[in-house]
């Protein structure tokens, strides 16, 4: 999908270089920064859902719960002084 947006980006672009027409140019500058930016954020949208974690890999509570517990151990006790 995001290459079919680059692809009507630059059809876009293209209109807007060759029309004759004041408004057809600007209809194909307009056409083409809006698939420009949506292609933008496609393609910024795959490469996060490329590097993102599946949801399976995530702590589980009983994990979480067990982290929780062990960074909470009692300090030790100060050593006493013999005086």
């Amino acid at each position: 999908m995001r290459w079919i947006l680059l692809l009507l980006a630059v059809l876009g672009f293209g209109l807007g270089f060759s029309a004759k027409a004041p408004g057809l140019m600007g209809l194909g500058f307009v056409l083409g920064f809006v698939f420009l930016i949506a292609a933008f954020f496609a393609f910024a949208a795959a490469r996060v859902a490329e590097t993102s974690r599946p949801d399976s890999t995530l702590l589980t509570d009983k994990d979480l719960n067990a982290l929780r517990a062990s960074m909470r151990k009692k300090p030790s006790p100060p050593p006493a002084n013999p005086a």
